[in-house]
């Protein structure tokens, strides 16, 4: 398959979930979502950037996120990020702002409808219209005039940080433009793997003039028109993660860690004997440190001949030499 990569030094891993059994020969590019991080890090409160607004761009000219420590809504359009902030006010941001989460694709070739005097249920039901496909990944636009819409946005944090459903709850501001002349661009998701994704229609939206806009709530469509454009790929960028980050792994994930560097790669079997956790614990901490870039699945085996799967430490010291607090880290390994 030929794949958007971003090219980006901060990105270790680009991988794809399928979400229907198609032939990848018949993909290119336009087929793919890019999306940089999983869903689960930026709701449990991932909020520093782990990437430039420039290298997640690369993935598409269409999309949605957020900034630097939560610090507004982002909204991608015609291949500008606009970030909308706790104000309400719209700016076009530097190529060189670092972001923690986007989603990215590409409108190519879009179904469009025309739609008039529609809320936004009457919204999601015109989508399912133009696609009739449950699992797909359906990109977004609205484009028109709106009777009126309620947006929001967040103000900047501070750590700790605390999750993102808190920091709604307590910190958001919401106002209600009417009307509004205007464009929404988003995604509908549908379920994928648990904390990948976030199911459901997710709008972020401008003003014509570019001075205001943000999340989406709600809204009354006047005269708008609906584009949208399928994906059945979604490539997860993860970021990569330096020694460092082995100081706020947990003891007990740790342990396992220590057994791949120790032993090389080994069956979830393996862990579980050498270690002594139940093989469900066992499973659960992989795929914690999978979603960190800490382990990678080698699912045809050592080199690729066969076998039951096995998973091997991705994290390696590069150089001859290390010191301070990444050495005491590898020193008690």
């Amino acid at each position: 398959m030929r794949a958007m990569a971003l090219d980006a030094p901060l990105v270790a891993a680009a991988t794809l979930r399928r979400v229907r059994g198609t032939d990848p020969r018949a993909c290119d590019a336009a087929d793919i979502t890019h999306q940089l991080q999983l869903a689960h890090v930026l709701l449990d409160g991932g909020y520093d950037g782990v990437a430039t607004l420039e290298e997640a761009l690369r993935g598409g000219d269409h999309g949605l996120g957020t900034v630097d420590r939560l610090d507004g809504e982002l909204v991608v359009v015609d291949g500008e990020p606009w970030r909308v902030d706790w104000h309400g006010r719209a700016e076009l941001m530097p190529p060189e702002t670092r972001t923690p989460f986007v989603i990215v694709s590409t409108l190519d070739n879009p179904r469009t409808v025309r739609l008039r005097d529609v809320d936004r249920a009457g919204v999601v039901a015109a989508i399912e219209d133009l696609v009739d496909d449950p699992g797909a990944v359906v990109s977004v636009r609205l484009e028109g005039s709106f009777s009126w819409v309620l947006v929001r946005s967040v103000p900047p944090q501070d750590p700790p940080y605390r999750p993102y459903a808190e920091v709604c709850q307590t910190d958001e501001i919401r106002w209600r433009r009417a009307p509004f002349h205007g464009v929404f661009v988003g995604f509908r998701f549908p379920d994928l793997e648990a904390g990948a994704a976030i199911p459901g229609l997710h709008l972020h939206g401008l003003d014509r003039l570019r001075t205001t806009g943000g999340h989406n709530h709600d809204l009354q469509v006047r005269d708008a028109v609906l584009s949208v454009s399928v994906s059945h790929d979604v490539a997860m960028h993860l970021p990569d993660k330096s020694m460092l980050d082995l100081l706020e792994t947990p003891a007990e994930i740790r342990t396992i860690q220590r057994r791949l560097l120790r032993s090389g790669p080994s069956t979830l079997a393996e862990v579980a004997a050498a270690t002594g956790l139940p093989p469900a614990v066992v499973t659960a901490h992989m795929d914690w440190l999978a979603d960190r870039g800490f382990v990678a699945e080698l699912p045809d085996g050592v080199a690729g001949l066969g076998g039951e799967p096995r998973w091997r430490v991705t994290l390696t010291a590069h150089g001859s030499r290390v010191s301070g607090r990444v050495a005491d880290v590898l020193d008690s390994l």
